[in-house]
């Protein structure tokens, strides 16, 4: 079973990021069964096989405080699971915990682009047609996407035609989650409180 840790924000984020991560472009062709499936906004901090939940769970430990996630940019990727992401600012805590995890566990690092959040999954078949741009420029176009004063982003999570701004959360869980099959078949194992501050 290949398991994955995931940072997550809280439910209430979840659902505002869903808001975003639902949009599609109006001139939309896909014709990809895999593409945009349903799916948890993440961080994948790690990817394992083999490797007990207890032995997981003591990777990160009791103590590991809460981690205050900044969106830095919008980016489109040439991987269906990097199709388009909100690349997040890279902080000391996230690449301390990124380091413990691996180090503890004696894994390598498989977390390309870390740290991220996928907005979408797209396949390499409808990415031939542009999809993977159009859903970014359907964020520019909608209003969803905008740029801070400091070179950072925010998104207007907001619904009907009302403002809600993101510009990061606080990831108060990771979640021990089987990446096994299709996409919208994933499963959380267990869920890792952080200490919130």
């Amino acid at each position: 079973m290949g398991l994955s840790l995931w940072i997550v924000p809280s439910e209430q984020d979840r659902q505002k990021l869903r808001r975003i991560m639902d949009l599609r472009p109006s001139n939309s062709q896909a014709k990809s069964e895999t593409s945009y499936p349903y799916f948890e906004p993440h961080i994948t901090l790690a990817s394992m096989s083999n490797i007990s939940l207890d032995k997981i769970r003591e990777a990160v430990g009791k103590t590991q405080l809460a981690l205050d996630i900044r969106f830095q940019s919008v980016e489109v990727g040439q991987h269906f699971f990097r199709s388009a992401y909100i690349a997040v600012i890279p902080s000391p805590e996230l690449f301390a915990l990124h380091q413990n995890v691996h180090g503890t566990l004696g894994i390598e690092s498989r977390t390309p682009s870390f740290p991220h959040i996928s907005l979408c999954y797209i396949s390499d078949e409808d990415a031939a047609n542009g999809q993977r741009l159009q859903y970014k420029q359907a964020l520019v176009e909608s209003g969803k996407l905008r740029d801070n004063s400091d070179g950072t982003v925010r998104l207007n999570c907001g619904i009907g035609g009302e403002e809600d701004w993101l510009s990061g959360f606080i990831a108060p869980e990771i979640w021990i989650t089987a990446c096994d099959g299709p996409v919208e078949e994933w499963k959380v194992h267990d869920r890792i409180p952080l200490v919130l501050s």
